[in-house]
């Protein structure tokens, strides 16, 4: 297993220090609650009908963890900020959610549980892995994501926050990753960013693994 580059512990860093500061940012311009439910509204199709086991990676402060443990799913969160995690025990205490501190490439502590998930989020996480490390990253989400499965990831462009660096996450080099691992797009939408700020957009893609 290798290591994330050491920058990476810099930038979770600044996560954990403005967690408050972040959670406000992020739900700014519509309630929390509201936008997380349209959120899982968008994603009904997407999801289990009877259960099953959904994976949230780059958790932030759980809105979207509650969404699908409302739907009904056994949740595992992956964030690698104390300060996030410690956000989301605040707003949601009855979470059931299992809550890990793991990370891109490897996430080591979600394979050691031993189990596929039926769906996978992945919201604008993906600008920090390095270019390097992507195909590491990719080979460990396809092995996460049970046949039939599907997993939405949110791609950021884009210039980066003075005090958080990214990599650029550009759409064609993530499919051609994910399609030679046996993911395939169902779903693709390019969007600004609800905030407004400068050049900055997103690309919604949703996969699945064939059976």
């Amino acid at each position: 297993m290798s290591v994330t580059a050491p920058d990476n512990d810099a930038l979770i860093a600044v996560y954990d220090r403005d967690a408050r500061r972040l959670r406000t940012e992020w739900s700014a311009g519509a309630d929390s609650a509201t936008h997380s439910d349209k959120f899982i509204d968008f994603h009904t199709p997407y999801l289990p009908t009877n259960g099953g086991h959904a994976l949230d990676i780059g958790a932030g402060y759980g809105a979207h963890v509650n969404g699908l443990e409302e739907r009904g799913l056994t949740v595992v969160a992956v964030e690698p900020a104390a300060g996030m995690r410690a956000e989301a025990r605040t707003l949601y205490p009855g979470s059931k959610a299992t809550w890990l501190d793991d990370r891109l490439p490897d996430l080591a502590k979600v394979h050691a549980l031993g189990r596929q998930f039926d769906f996978m989020l992945m919201n604008s996480v993906w600008m920090h892995l390095p270019p390097d490390l992507r195909d590491q990253g990719m080979t460990s989400l396809s092995a996460l994501l049970a046949p039939g499965g599907r997993f939405s990831v949110l791609l950021r462009h884009g210039p980066a926050p003075a005090d958080r660096p990214m990599h650029e996450s550009d759409t064609e080099p993530f499919l051609a990753l994910a399609e030679a691992r046996g993911l395939t797009p169902l779903y693709r939408k390019e969007n600004r960013d609800e905030l407004e700020r400068d050049r900055v957009s997103f690309t919604r893609l949703i996969l699945t693994k064939s059976g």
